[in-house]
């Protein structure tokens, strides 16, 4: 399976083997892990690498699942970003990380909007598409915004946190987006 989705300055591809350090280290910052690490501590590298291993399965078993995100200018691995369902997830979620030197770029929504369209065109009977978020994640909130979802009112219970569901209606995010 081939998929790749170009914005102005960012590629959307498959996540591949190659991919795994730059997600770990990712993952081990901690700005990133203040908010997406269950501990709200960098994890262990084997924590990490399989974490990133079910990335690549996610894709296997449910035919859909986060990209890697390049950078067109240089050709990094900036972050993730894409749709998301692990086994008890409330809902197809558009998910996304990015690496702190890349913050404040506007890298998370580009890239964000792109997948969700892909999302949306993907599941032409997906009613809506959520961003699972924890509560004191403002700059993840603010994505959110900027992509269209607005708080929910619905918390997600896992793993012992609650976690705010934002999401964006299909209709109305495609009268402001489109295909």
């Amino acid at each position: 399976m081939t998929i790749r989705i170009e914005t102005d300055r960012l590629i959307l591809r498959l996540p591949e083997p190659r991919d795994t350090d730059a997600h770990i280290a990712m993952m081990q910052e901690p700005a990133v892990a203040a908010t997406l690490s269950p501990t709200k501590k960098p994890q262990a590298r084997s924590d990490l690498w399989r974490q990133f291993a079910s990335y690549l399965g996610h894709w296997q078993i449910r035919g859909f699942g986060f990209f890697s995100v390049e950078e067109k200018a240089t050709g990094a691995w900036v972050g993730r970003v894409g749709p998301w369902m692990p086994e008890g997830w409330p809902g197809i979620e558009c998910g996304w990380a990015f690496h702190s030197d890349y913050w404040g770029k506007g890298y998370a929504p580009e890239a964000a909007i792109a997948s969700v369209r892909w999302t949306f065109a993907q599941f032409p009977d997906l009613g809506r598409i959520i961003s699972v978020i924890e509560q004191n994640n403002t700059n993840s909130q603010a994505v959110a915004k900027k992509i269209g979802e607005e708080k929910s009112g619905e918390i997600f219970e896992y793993k012992g946190y609650r976690l705010d569901i934002w999401a964006a209606n299909r209709e109305a995010w495609l009268e402001w987006f489109g295909l």
